[in-house]
């Protein structure tokens, strides 16, 4: 594979939003000035901890360099007319930084708790897939008409314009084949990670999938999916998510600090020190892992997830020297 994306780029959890919004401010403001690519905030009612989309617009508003990303709407939550308008919206706001992630929806709890009907993967997929469609053509035609199983638009007009033209990057990730072949297909940002049909994460089996034969595969499904679509594979980016990322001093304490992750997750630790799906090491080893991901994998992006600034912001450092 050729590598045009020499850099790695980092994504971090958006901290939650506080009474004492002034120090909130403060510690984005920090965050902005670091080498952070971008600040993600995720689509959970019943584990999330703000609703993405007030939550990005006011990132936007306290920072003006970091990426303010959506990892990701769930469709399922979303009808993509709103989403559209959202995103042109929080991209207006950003000044030209908003990356619109979509999911199909995956957290089963989740849709038992508020009472929704939660359909078969490949139902999900569905609607996630038509409503790209919809959300790409309200960005680009002046009017939109669709027919779909899903959705049915008629004479909508799509505003506001955007600033990125002809719509905001979009990031759309997976685990399983038909995820990754759509965002190969539509995607600016691959997001590659476990796959998540189960509607459960956090167990054994999201490190196992996240091994570097199965990484390796599941890119593989996005890049033929991009070359099927006339897109150039290395013109994307590729980005991994981290379950969990721990930043520890010394060197003599990073197999300890690996068998407790592991332990939370019922993993072996020699499955979990292999795995792209854990970060656990000094600031080197971690650097070390994430240079050897990106030139062995093409993985040029890390999410570290809800992991603690102060922890990488050394880390952060490094990667950009």
């Amino acid at each position: 594979m050729t590598l045009r994306h020499n850099e790695i780029k980092t994504a971090l959890y958006a901290p939650p939003v506080d009474p004492d919004m002034r120090a909130w401010r403060q510690r984005l403001r920090r965050m902005d000035a670091s080498n952070l690519t971008a600040v993600t905030v995720s689509d959970h009612f019943l584990t999330g901890r703000q609703d993405p989309l007030p939550a990005l617009a006011a990132v936007a508003a306290a920072t003006q360099r970091l990426r303010v990303m959506a990892l990701v709407l769930a469709n399922d939550y979303r009808h993509p007319v709103i989403t559209h308008k959202a995103a042109a919206t929080l991209d207006t706001i950003s000044g030209g930084r908003f990356d619109l992630g979509l999911g199909a929806g995956f957290l089963a709890a989740e849709y038992s708790a508020a009472g929704m009907p939660y359909d078969a993967p490949g139902v999900r997929v569905d609607r996630l897939a038509e409503a790209i469609e919809i959300i790409q053509a309200l960005f680009t035609e002046e009017s939109v008409r669709y027919t779909g199983k899903h959705y049915t638009i008629t004479d909508l007009p799509g505003s506001p314009a955007p600033i990125q033209r002809p719509h905001p990057p979009l990031v759309i990730g997976g685990g399983g084949p038909r995820m990754l072949r759509l965002a190969g297909r539509y995607a600016g940002v691959v997001g590659v990670h476990s796959n998540l049909r189960r509607g459960t994460a956090y167990d054994a089996g999201v490190i196992e999938d996240m091994l570097p034969e199965q990484m390796s595969r599941k890119i593989g499904w996005a890049r033929e999916a991009a070359e099927s679509a006339g897109r150039d594979p290395d013109s994307l980016d590729y980005l991994s998510i981290t379950w969990t990322c721990r930043v520890v001093d010394r060197r003599a304490d990073s197999p300890r600090a690996l068998h407790e992750v592991c332990e939370q997750y019922r993993v072996d630790p020699d499955i979990g020190r292999r795995s792209t799906g854990l970060l656990v090491g000094t600031v080197d080893e971690c650097v070390e892992q994430l240079r050897s991901r990106r030139d062995e994998l093409g993985l040029n992006y890390v999410d570290f997830g809800a992991a603690d600034f102060e922890r990488i912001e050394p880390l952060l450092a490094a990667l950009a020297s």
